[in-house]
């Protein structure tokens, strides 16, 4: 802790010093040519990325930057005819560089440059990459998201993770895990993503269902989790990862090694794995008894690419081990309306102290999952894939023993087996258009454990066929698909002998967006989408105590698909110094599925848990993603975010239950000019203020007693709870020791060290969130980095 401190203060001291240093008055020249006829390029643009400055070549290909600061720059240098090319400078004095640009040749004419922002098509997405995935390091893939603008989480106390898109989460937010779907219990709200951050060399969101080639199902959005692609270049390539976190006390160690050999160049392979341990978390009060965590993670993969053809190998390997928190399992009813009335654990939980020790009431999750990819080019014409994969998820939940003498067995363990293929065929571009065609199928095999009811056993069968065309022109890009899903459960049955009859579902969704280019600075997107969702097999056949979210559940076999008419309008405008994202989305969904508290409380032989059943409404959900980042100087950055939801009960003529209230943030950053031994380094101040979500639902049927002896109904067995704000602290560098790079990160999350409680916590009736957590964070890359 006396180094994490000491290491913070130097960072600090090092801003003030740096401050008052600093003179911009630096000047940073050169010369941009050809590289085939060796002549000067006049008109070409040189630009300083980071500050939005930037200026043309003269005649003699000459250009020239006055008054700047010290610090680090990213340049980018384009010419019609040329290649664009960047470059990365560190700049102490005056700087002279000069630059050569590849000229551009025949074959290369049909190639359209169309922006980052192009890279998804017309759908609206945001990366998380670079620095700001490495200040995530060491956290699960709900927690990393959390930073991008409308993506909040939904929690089951101080471990489990959810993302949550707009309001929407579960099996309505679709997660890729190296391009292949993941399958697994993730209909529950306490059912973490069971992948491994560390495989990502960068997370994307899409955000909304517009992008029809994952899934009809994703209406609230897609998560990519996308590895860095196996090495081209020969050289062997490693890093070690470390991350240490004062509130739990946890460390984690995760490592990558990559070849790729010079003898069999066309070859290459990685092999990666993460260990993470940490003990029970702390709120700013007191312990949260049994909210351990421990995991341990592997992954492996080879390729071998040829110029026509390929085949890819994949394979990963995650488990954890979770607590849950000890508090939120109770004897009987009116201890448990008396825990929620007072919004706090038991003194006996609360003296709880610190340990690394898992007991019961704990989660233990195993995910394999298997991917073979193989690619042939198909003439001129475009490229042919197949990808198979395979998934084995198993899931163990185990309850609290009230009786000595009972079975040490988890008292839930389920286990769900897929299988998948996808035929995919991209044609290359034809009159401006570029597009794709695929079928995909896939079979389920769930089997539950014969000791507790929860959800059945079940069979399912997955298919679907979709077509996408993308057509480019100038600043113009338009985007449209079509695709049509079919699914069907078959051999329904309890553990009580009950069957049930098969379901079957099918229906077509369709999206068609469009992107203008209006100038280098300014890009508009909007896009209409309509796509459906079955109902997953919670929602049909729940019934019994789901133990980790500490609730009994019910479902409704009677449910029918949802059907989200989806509208989104983004504007990415980057004037001098400034940088507008600003989104609005619009999204009308009949038949929404949604789980609503009843009443009484139920009494089992585990205790008295709070009763949730599953319900169909006609909802409309609209809101608003801005972020707004401003360039003080070449040091100073100012960003602003804002994400804000309405949802609304159509059929009620009331808010919607349980979606995430308004958030703000404000952040400061201040960027260091390089030293000798130390680049890239920064510091950022941030706050954070959600506010108090008072949409909810004016009444209910929550029997809550009042002062004067008469009954108020509630929507919630508790309200939602006061605003609160968060001050969060960020630094970073590049250290380097010889020659050898060592970069550091260090968060200091709720520097405050704030009581508070989160609206989407399912574990807010009965504890505070967790108090101030300091993230140390040491990433050493080895060997020769390509």
């Amino acid at each position: 802790m006396f180094a994490i401190r000491r290491i913070l203060g130097i960072l600090i001291l090092a801003v003030v010093v740096n401050s008052s240093q600093a003179q911009c008055i630096l000047r940073f020249s050169g010369v941009v040519t050809d590289s085939d006829t060796r002549e000067r390029l006049s008109g070409a643009t040189v630009r300083i990325k980071d500050i939005r400055l930037e200026v043309k070549t003269d005649e003699q290909g000459r250009f020239l930057f006055e008054g700047l600061c010290p610090g680090s720059y990213n340049i980018l240098i384009t010419h019609i005819g040329c290649q664009p090319v960047e470059s990365h400078i560190h700049l102490k004095d005056d700087l002279s560089q000069d630059f050569v640009l590849p000229h551009t040749h025949s074959e290369l004419e049909e190639v359209v440059v169309v922006g980052a922002t192009h890279k998804h098509g017309t759908a609206i997405a945001e990366e998380l990459k670079g620095r700001q995935l490495a200040a995530t390091r060491g956290t699960s893939l709900g927690e990393s998201l959390r930073s991008i603008s409308g993506v909040n989480v939904l929690q089951t106390g101080a471990t489990i993770f959810k993302p949550v898109i707009h309001g929407l989460h579960s099996n309505r937010v679709l997660i890729l895990n190296n391009g292949i779907r993941q399958e697994s219990q993730q209909w529950g709200s306490e059912h973490a993503p069971e992948v491994d951050p560390y495989i990502a060399n960068r997370l994307t969101v899409i955000k909304g269902a517009s992008s029809i080639r994952y899934g009809s199902d994703a209406i609230g959005g897609v998560v990519l989790v996308e590895p860095r692609l196996l090495p081209a270049a020969p050289g062997l390539y490693g890093e070690i990862n470390t991350a240490f976190f004062s509130n739990n006390r946890q460390g984690v160690l995760s490592g990558i090694i990559e070849n790729n050999s010079a003898k069999h160049p066309a070859f290459a392979w990685r092999l990666q794995g993460t260990l993470k341990k940490g003990g029970n978390s702390r709120t700013p009060d007191y312990w949260l008894m049994n909210t351990g965590i421990e995991e341990y993670n592997f992954s492996a993969a080879a390729g071998w690419q040829q110029s026509h053809r390929g085949i890819e190998l994949f394979y990963s390997n995650f488990n954890t081990r979770l607590g849950i928190f000890r508090g939120a399992h109770i004897g009987n009813v009116t201890d448990l309306e008396t825990a929620i009335e007072r919004g706090e654990p038991s003194e006996e939980i609360k003296s709880a102290p610190f340990t690394y020790t898992i007991d019961r009431p704990y989660q233990q999750v195993h995910h394999h999952l298997f991917k073979l990819k193989a690619h042939h080019t198909t003439g001129t014409a475009g490229k042919l894939n197949l990808v198979l994969s395979g998934q084995y998820n198993n899931r163990m939940e185990f309850d609290v023993k009230r009786f000595a003498s009972s079975s040490d067995a988890p008292q839930l363990d389920l286990s769900i087996s897929t299988v998948g293929t996808d035929l995919v065929w991209d044609h290359n571009n034809w009159n401006n258009f570029r597009g794709t065609i695929g079928v995909s199928g896939s079979f389920q095999l769930n089997d539950s454990y014969k000791q507790r009811v929860f959800i059945p056993n079940y069979r399912a069968w997955n298919g679907a066929v979709f077509w996408i065309e993308k057509w480019t022109k100038g600043k113009w890009m338009l985007e449209g698909g079509l695709r049509y899903d079919w699914r069907k459960l078959f051999d329904i049955e309890n553990n009580r002998n009950e069957r049930f009859a098969d379901q079957q579902f099918s229906s077509v969704s369709g999206s068609l967006g469009g992107s203008y280019r209006w100038s280098p600075e300014l890009t508009t997107t909007l896009n209409f989408s309509s796509a459906w969702r079955a109902p997953q097999i919670n929602e049909l056949y729940s019934d019994g105590l789901h133990h980790s979210s500490a609730r009994i559940e019910t479902g409704n076999p009677t449910l029918v698909p949802e059907r989200a008419n989806s509208w989104m309008l983004n504007m990415d405008y980057q004037p001098f110094r400034w940088r507008f994202d600003i989104g609005f989305y619009f999204k009308d969904i009949s038949n929404f599925i949604y789980l609503a508290p009843d009443y009484p409380p139920v009494l089992t032989i585990r205790g008295a848990f709070p009763s949730f059943s599953f319900r169909q409404t006609d909802a409309r959900l609209h809101g608003l993603d801005a972020t707004v980042g401003y360039v003080l100087t070449a040091h100073w950055k100012a960003e602003a975010k804002a994400s804000i939801l309405r949802a609304w009960d159509k059929t009620a003529d009331d808010w919607l239950i349980q979606m995430p209230a308004d958030r703000y943030e404000l952040g400061l950053q201040y960027e260091f000019g390089n030293a000798k031994h130390w680049q890239d380094s920064y510091v950022k101040l941030s706050g954070q203020q959600v506010l108090r979500q008072t949409r909810v639902p004016v009444t209910g049927n929550i029997e809550k007693p009042q002062p004067d002896g008469t009954i108020r109904m509630e929507s919630d067995y508790a309200p939602p709870p006061p605003a609160y704000f968060l001050l969060n602290l960020e630094a970073g560098t590049k250290l380097f020791w010889g020659k050898q790079p060592i970069q550091l990160s260090l968060t200091a999350t709720n520097l405050l060290n704030s009581a508070y409680r989160d609206y989407m916590n399912a574990f807010r009736y009965f504890a505070w969130e967790t108090g101030r957590n300091i993230g140390l964070r040491i990433m050493l890359p080895l060997g020769k980095q390509h």
